[in-house]
């Protein structure tokens, strides 16, 4: 079958096959957002560009990045733009979105020698005649000190503080760095910077 073919809804079920949301409600209110963002891109003549970062944390990849990858394959048989971004800039603070500690901060070095085989480890899964690859520290190390206050003054505390992984810090009364909060912003710029849909 011609994936490139499929109408919407048939991309919409396609994509949802296999998502995981928690709850109904979340993933009905995602299936929605989906087709709206496919009817937006088919209105522009254009594919949806979809973007997923893997930060360079250890040089291999793992199975578990295997099932984002594997989505979004199925992004590109649909003919959809695909970016797989390598955070090499985000690695530097490390995603604290799934830990109860503080991550230890990475060198660039330690970056650079973890992100070296990245690129190649991908193609096992993913086209390399389909798939763009990027990486974040093309535009994040260029933002000036004032451009990341701007950036900042869109979000409140009260927004990361709300997170489990921070509030249960917060509640044992352990410590939560400023530069933490950063990973966010960062990762919402990475999505501007690349004017992703996904």
């Amino acid at each position: 079958m011609d994936r490139t073919m499929m109408s919407i809804d048939e991309q919409v079920e396609y994509l949802m096959r296999g998502t995981e949301y928690g709850d109904e409600a979340l993933k009905q209110a995602m299936k929605n957002e989906l087709r709206q963002r496919l009817v937006e891109a088919k209105q522009e003549e254009r594919p949806l560009r979809i973007y997923c970062g893997y930060d360079p944390t250890k040089p291999d990849l793992t199975l578990g990045h295997t099932i984002t990858m594997r989505k979004l394959a199925q992004f590109q048989e649909l003919g959809h733009e695909v970016t797989f971004l390598i955070g090499n800039y985000t690695s530097l603070i490390g995603d604290p979105s799934d830990k109860d500690r503080l991550r230890p901060i990475l060198s660039p070095e330690q970056v650079e020698e973890n992100s070296r085989t990245y690129a190649d480890q991908v193609f096992r899964v993913l086209d390399r005649s389909k798939t763009i690859v990027r990486y974040n520290a093309e535009w994040l190390s260029k933002l000036t000190f004032e451009e990341l206050i701007r950036l900042c003054s869109n979000f409140t505390i009260q927004q990361f503080i709300t997170r489990e992984n921070f509030k249960l810090r917060w509640e044992k009364n352990e410590p939560i760095y400023v530069h933490e909060f950063f990973y966010s912003i960062m990762q919402g710029y990475d999505a501007y910077s690349l004017h992703a849909d996904i």
